[in-house]
């Protein structure tokens, strides 16, 4: 394949049927770079806690999981909010066209790829912020996970914790869990 899929990254499939199928997505056309102007998306799930930090002794980043299990090609929107504004101006969103039965990772802010490898991106990536993520999606088959990364050091070189936040669906109160 043209792509050539030789370089060896730890998001890269190591599966021989799964990176098959990916060269397959990319020839057909059916996967691109994620351009989404006019696709049609839902809000499926609320991250009730986002933290994105860079200015103090102790950094952060969110990072949510998502992997699609619908039979299609589904465009997932991690759009972030801060904590005191509505839902109707993200700070940043980072978007990825995932392929069925792959799981995507959407951070807040770059991290280092031996924490965790960030598929995509906050555009822009959050350095002073706190608040919540909407997980939105064109099909509504997708597996949501979010935790938030503690670093320290100026690269985010030791890593302090890891927490999960709450997930739960969207416009929907959760049970007290």
């Amino acid at each position: 394949m043209a792509n050539g899929f030789n370089k060896k990254t730890p998001n890269m499939p190591t599966e021989p049927r799964a990176l098959k199928r990916l060269e397959r997505y990319i020839e057909l056309g059916e996967f691109d770079d994620g351009q989404t102007a006019g696709i049609p998306s839902t809000p499926r799930y609320l991250v009730t806690y986002m933290n994105s930090q860079t200015g103090s002794r102790i950094r952060s980043a969110t990072v949510v999981s998502v992997t699609n299990q619908s039979d299609k090609i589904n465009r997932v929107f991690v759009s972030y909010f801060k904590g005191f504004t509505d839902n109707t101006s993200p700070v940043g969103v980072a978007v990825f066209a995932i392929p069925p039965d792959f799981t995507v990772d959407f951070s807040s802010r770059n991290l280092p790829g031996e924490l965790t490898v960030c598929n995509a991106i906050c555009n822009p990536e959050l350095i002073f912020d706190e608040g919540r993520a909407i997980v939105s999606s064109m099909f509504p088959e997708i597996g949501v996970s979010s935790r938030i990364y503690y670093t320290s050091g100026d690269k985010d070189e030791n890593l302090l914790s890891i927490t999960d936040s709450k997930i739960v669906l969207f416009g929907r109160g959760n049970r007290g869990d």
